[in-house]
């Protein structure tokens, strides 16, 4: 029902040529009109050119296209990597047969999950999507082998505190900032790709983590996903690109191979 009172996005009624309804959007969203009407112009600048329509191929394959797609792309299957799902789909099934009960836990994750997402949200707006990726992956990749190593000892009590402290640390990353980071560099058509492989990969995983418990010790699974965690922070590392605070169309040369020397340049 709260959606019947929701608004489109100001490029989507730009490019319908909805043009009241976006000033009528901008002058809620800005106080100063003036403001209001700079950020109108700025919309229809960007969007005074409708975009081609690209076909999977090109998004893959041309230099334009293709770097952004791989990155965002790659940092949404990472983002599965790390085992998120792992815990919050199977927490009853993990600490079953512990000290406290299964249901407690997952009543405390539920909670941890709730409280980091707002300070998370707000923690988006302080710093740059590259640090905030790189401090927090590297933290969740730490807790997942100190996670594996309190499994192999069966300490119940630094498991959960390891749990929390991973979903905290997730909500503060990888959870929002993937998903914002690959809408930010990636064409519309493109994100498509990366949902998809994100949820495919959701998929495999809660198909076979019941039959891994059952086969292999805890602490063997939260070493891997360990692993998978630090590579993806090595990703980060290498091939994110920080996007605060810049505009599309410089957003668009950063990882357009075309026209990296002269992006390079620019900034230099």
């Amino acid at each position: 029902m709260l959606f019947s009172f929701n608004y489109d996005t100001p490029v989507v009624m730009k490019k319908q040529g909805e043009l009241d309804k976006l000033k009528e959007l901008m002058n809620k969203i800005y106080s100063n009109e003036e403001r209001a009407q700079e950020r109108s112009d700025l919309i229809a600048v960007e969007t005074g050119g409708q975009r081609e329509e690209l076909s999977y191929s090109k998004l893959c394959c041309n230099p334009k296209y293709r770097r952004a797609t791989l990155v965002g792309c790659t940092l949404l299957v990472f983002q599965q990597l790390t085992g998120i799902n792992v815990i919050m789909f199977y927490s009853n099934m993990l600490f079953k047969g512990f000290e406290m009960s299964a249901t407690t836990v997952t009543a405390l994750i539920g909670i941890v999950n709730f409280v980091a997402t707002l300070f998370g949200l707000m923690f988006l707006a302080c710093a740059g999507r590259k640090i905030i990726m790189l401090i927090f992956n590297a933290a969740m990749a730490l807790t997942l082998y100190m996670l594996a190593v309190f499994a192999y000892e069966h300490n119940t009590w630094g498991m959960v505190i390891c749990v929390l402290l991973f979903i905290a640390f997730f909500e503060f990353s990888s959870g929002p900032i993937s998903w914002l980071y690959a809408a930010e560099i990636m064409q519309d058509k493109a994100v498509s790709i990366g949902t998809f492989l994100n949820w495919s990969l959701s998929l495999v995983i809660s198909i076979t983590i019941p039959l891994l418990v059952k086969r292999v010790p805890l602490g063997t699974i939260f070493m891997a996903l360990g692993v998978f965690t630090t590579l993806g922070t090595l990703f980060v590392v290498f091939f994110m690109r920080e996007t605060r605070g810049k505009t599309q169309e410089e957003i668009d040369a950063m990882f357009n191979d075309e026209e990296e020397e002269d992006y390079d340049r620019m900034m230099d």
